[in-house]
């Protein structure tokens, strides 16, 4: 099962219900493990939602997406003493250790793309996709496979790739970029020009994540979705899919 602790953009998303969004991040439940993806700058207020961890999955260096690595510390502080391990590209890793005093609480773990890590009765794994033109923010989708289930986790993305479709390919739930509606942007997916072609990947279903101030109301936006592909759905803060 995958909890979306924040589906919003960099900064957050205003709005009401479910069009407030926080910055995006993850809680997946998977093997009796409970993976943590992305640690935002709206952690202190995402960690109410979180009793254990056992490890963490990072995307990339932007710190939309790992800016909440100190909050993260305050949260571990009350309880625990061993550090979390942390999935992550090495040019990740650096950019933490260099903004980031006190990192007692990470065990960081450099992966590189095509790599397969054993987490428990879960195999991780992830893919580089394009994001950032800056060389040094590097940008993973993670897949996460256990007991027959599958979830793809690709919070942003530039543009779809062959890579991606294959990477996706069986997963039982894609979670992917839906920041920009109607606009573009160079560094995320214009969902409504994307989802045509990704309502055709051989996936179960789609959530969109990352979905920022373009995008119309949370209501208005899922009947829009719907129309385009009946797979696919904008996630919110706060729901549940299991995959």
């Amino acid at each position: 099962m995958i909890h979306f602790l924040g589906t919003g953009a960099s900064g957050g998303t205003p709005g009401p219900g479910r069009s407030r969004r926080r910055e995006s991040s993850a809680l997946v439940n998977v093997a009796g493990k409970v993976v943590l993806v992305d640690v935002t700058r709206d952690f202190p207020d995402q960690a109410g939602e979180i009793d254990r961890l056992d490890a963490v999955l990072l995307t990339h260096a932007h710190r939309d997406a790992s800016g909440g690595i100190p909050a993260l510390r305050r949260w571990w502080l009350e309880r625990s003493r061993e550090p979390l391990p942390v999935y992550a590209q090495r040019e990740t890793i650096a950019a933490i250790v260099r903004r980031t005093k006190r990192l007692d609480h990470c065990r960081f773990v450099p992966v590189s793309a095509g790599g397969r890590h054993r987490l428990g009765g879960c195999t991780i794994g992830p893919l580089t996709v394009p994001h950032a033109r800056e060389r040094r923010f590097p940008t993973f989708a993670w897949r996460l496979t256990a007991g027959g289930g599958t979830l793809v986790y690709a919070s942003d993305v530039a543009r779809l790739t062959e890579e991606l479709e294959r990477f996706a390919r069986g997963a039982g739930l894609l979670v992917i970029d839906g920041a920009m509606w109607r606009r573009r942007i160079f560094s995320h997916l214009t969902i409504d020009a994307a989802l045509p072609v990704l309502c055709g990947w051989r996936v179960d279903r789609i959530a969109l994540t990352q979905i920022g101030k373009t995008a119309p109301a949370h209501e208005q936006l899922t009947r829009a979705v719907k129309r385009t592909c009946a797979k696919a759905t904008p996630a919110y803060d706060g729901m549940e899919i299991d995959f």
